[in-house]
């Protein structure tokens, strides 16, 4: 088990940082983005909310069948990506797996839809994906336990990691992984965290070659210390190919090099973070993330982890979240963000750029 750290010498700080900052100046696009007759983020029916799903549970029941019982959990946009043209790949709940669109929010191409096996991909619960500096398409199945690498067009599947439906702590296995980055030397990190709590670096051929973690793997192998995780969720890469791991459980960010070496860390014990969104064409050293328990996202600086702005809130109204789960940042500065039960994809703008 490769350790972080264990010969970098480098000033390590886990500080508790304020929750807000800047409020109030990222709006909401609403002509983002233009969706095409027939498509849906998530399912055509969407979500029943709490009270709906509770007045259904106690209504009385007549003779007969019972009705098909409607989605109540995990339905809807689970990720984003970016490629180096700013368009944005959205990794959907539903058919299509991929859906992508530019921008302005013009549709460009759907797909995704078939294994290397010509299986069909969304029956595994997608969750999130990338897209590499070539622009091939990385698309996590999570509960298939497996990562598939998509071809530009979308049509194609060109590389598997994981075994389909089998978990595992090996260099072959994955236990439900949650998020990837793909670096500029086709080396491609993964935060295989629901189920194993480590992150797994692959080269370009997804041959195994290093990975962090407090031991062998699997749920029970939580740790606090340096490069070892609780719940690793998503992760992302800046313009030099550093590393900013979504550590969730344990409420930080840790960052590695590329060698994924340990560098530093920041987080507060108030945070629930469940996206990270860096700039591919760098952004003046800041970064995104989405907190969960506040519905909000929070610009940060990516050298020590202040806030810098925040915006957002609970709701379903234009600027408001639910289940806030993908962040992507466009080479113009917009933050895309999307909602999982919200089941929808929002663009945010300064106002000066709207």
């Amino acid at each position: 088990m490769c350790r972080a750290g264990a010969s970098v010498v480098v000033l390590t700080l886990m500080v508790s940082l304020p929750l807000g900052g800047e409020t109030g100046r990222y709006v909401a696009d609403p002509a983002w983005p233009r969706m095409p007759a027939g498509l849906f983020f998530g399912t055509r029916d969407g979500f029943p909310d709490a009270a709906a799903r509770a007045a259904q549970a106690s209504a009385p029941r007549e003779q007969g069948p019972a009705p098909p019982s409607r989605p109540t959990f995990g339905v809807g946009v689970s990720g984003l990506g970016i490629d180096d043209s700013d368009r944005i790949y959205v990794f959907n709940r539903g058919v299509p797996p991929i859906i992508v669109f530019d921008r302005e929010g013009r549709f460009v191409k759907k797909g995704g839809e078939r294994d290397l096996d010509g299986q069909p991909l969304v029956g595994g619960w997608i969750h999130a994906g990338t897209v590499d500096h070539e622009g091939n398409v990385w698309v996590i199945e999570r509960d298939g336990h497996r990562i598939i690498k998509f071809s530009p067009t979308l049509d194609r599947p060109l590389l598997q990691l994981g075994v389909t439906g089998q978990k595992g702590a090996d260099a072959h296995h994955l236990n439900l992984p949650n998020g990837i980055v793909v670096m500029r030397n086709g080396n491609i990190v993964v935060t295989d965290g629901y189920g194993n709590n480590r992150v797994v670096m692959f080269d370009k051929n997804g041959t195994f070659v290093k990975q962090l973690g407090r031991g062998r793997g699997g749920p029970e192998d939580r740790g606090h210390g340096i490069g070892e995780f609780s719940t690793p969720h998503k992760l992302a890469l800046d313009t030099d190919d550093t590393v900013y791991v979504l550590d969730r459980s344990n409420k930080r960010f840790q960052v590695f090099d590329r060698q994924l070496n340990f560098l530093r860390q920041y987080g507060n014990p108030a945070w629930n973070p469940w996206d990270i969104a860096i700039s591919r064409k760098g952004a003046q050293g800041v970064g995104f993330f989405a907190e969960h328990d506040r519905e909000e996202v929070h610009k940060l600086s990516l050298a020590d982890g202040s806030l810098l702005a925040t915006f957002g809130g609970p709701g379903r109204a234009a600027g408001q979240f639910d289940w806030v789960h993908g962040l992507v940042v466009d080479s113009r500065g917009a933050v895309y963000a999307a909602d999982t039960y919200g089941q929808r994809v929002q663009k945010f703008v300064l106002p000066r750029e709207s």
